[in-house]
């Protein structure tokens, strides 16, 4: 899966190192009034050295209430692998240029006020509908406290990092790409809630180059803080699927169940991908439904195009892998003939097809043996 890079292009166009970004206090889905929380507007609270007068906040914010009860009510293994964003990763840019990254996309972020002021801030905390900026002063630090509605915009440094990022990712620099994402994703992590819909939309490239990863259980807990943000309908498809795909690629089955029901509700068979038509299959085919099994596996195979949608290959090793468990090697044969013909692989990633897979190559390796005649040895 790969979110095209042409939808973000209006995003990334024209970008500086520094990019002022509009504080977004819009719902998508409900509408709630923001709770009224009584703070000092902008009030200061002083500490000494390295130490916080406030008490630590939540990691994830909101831009109302709505949205933060759907943060919430997050199933506990997301706020679980939420401790995993922060694994590293095998350093992948050079150590020079990845020290000038850094750098820059630790210079502080500035916070634009209603009243017009602004307020440099080198740690940033959300929670609810009040947000915290850490601004140093001297060896210490002040503590703004304010109401995210008093928030006009931000301006964040690297932001042209973001076009960088894309452009690794399209010329095959994964592992660089995955690296600068991860820098740029941490950078704004906690002021995500309240940043425009673009800036989740974009980050469906971390998203994905995760699921491909050794930890594709990162992938889950990123898709956590990403989704309430998310509006595109595309970018909340891709969102989707890529948060079903790590539960399945987890064989967290019970979990992925319910995403892939509401998967196949919004989705059809000759769309561009059939992974819903692939879990669900797989998932039959495990507990020996396999006339349910060859039936869902079929549906993207009939009505495909010419160019193979997303997990096609899996529905044909689903499919197969079914007609074996029928008893009936005969179409078995007659499916993975045409899916050779299609230049599509056996997947060999998914466990639930690895016996069905032996069985077909013993049944190849009889047919095999009783066309060899002995004038042929």
């Amino acid at each position: 899966m790969r979110f095209p890079y042409s939808n973000f292009k209006n995003l990334l166009e024209g970008t500086s190192s520094a990019s002022s970004v509009s504080v977004d206090t819009a719902d998508d889905t409900e509408v709630v009034p923001p709770r009224k929380i009584k703070t000092g507007s902008a009030g200061a609270s002083r500490t000494a050295g390295s130490s916080r007068t406030a008490g630590s906040s939540q990691a994830f914010g909101s831009h109302n209430a709505g949205a933060h009860r759907a943060g919430a009510a997050l199933p506990k293994i997301i706020l679980a692998l939420l401790l995993s964003i922060l694994s590293p990763i095998t350093a992948a840019i050079p150590r020079d240029e990845l020290e000038a990254i850094d750098a820059e996309l630790h210079q502080p972020i500035a916070v634009h006020l209603i009243n017009g002021r602004t307020i440099p801030g080198h740690s940033i905390d959300v929670s609810g509908n009040q947000i915290q900026v850490a601004s140093s002063e001297g060896a210490g630090e002040i503590i703004h406290t304010f109401n995210v509605n008093e928030v006009r915009d931000f301006t964040i440094p690297g932001e042209s990092y973001k076009t960088l990022a894309v452009e690794w990712i399209d010329s095959g620099e994964s592992d660089n790409a995955m690296e600068l994402l991860q820098l740029l994703y941490l950078q704004r992590v906690k002021i995500i809630p309240l940043l425009p819909a673009a800036e989740s939309h974009f980050f469906i490239y971390y998203v994905d180059l995760i699921l491909h990863s050794e930890n594709p259980a990162r992938a889950i807990a990123v898709s956590g803080i990403l989704k309430p943000q998310i509006s595109h309908p595309g970018a909340l498809r891709a969102l989707e699927d890529a948060v079903l795909d790590s539960y399945n690629t987890l064989q967290l089955y019970d979990e992925a169940r319910p995403l892939t029901q509401a998967w196949l509700a919004t989705r059809n068979p000759h769309g561009d991908s059939a992974l819903g038509y692939y879990t669900h299959s797989a998932d039959l085919l495990r507990s020996e439904d396999f006339a349910g099994a060859l039936d869902t596996a079929l549906q993207p195979i009939v009505f495909s195009m010419p160019h193979p949608p997303n997990k096609l290959a899996h529905c044909y090793a689903a499919a197969i892998s079914s007609a074996l468990g029928l008893r009936d090697k005969d179409y078995a044969l007659i499916l993975y003939t045409e899916m050779l013909a299609r230049s599509l692989t056996w997947p060999k990633t998914d466990p639930t097809f690895d016996a069905p897979f032996k069985q077909l190559n013993e049944h190849l390796k009889k047919i095999n043996a009783t066309k060899t005649t002995p004038a042929d040895i």
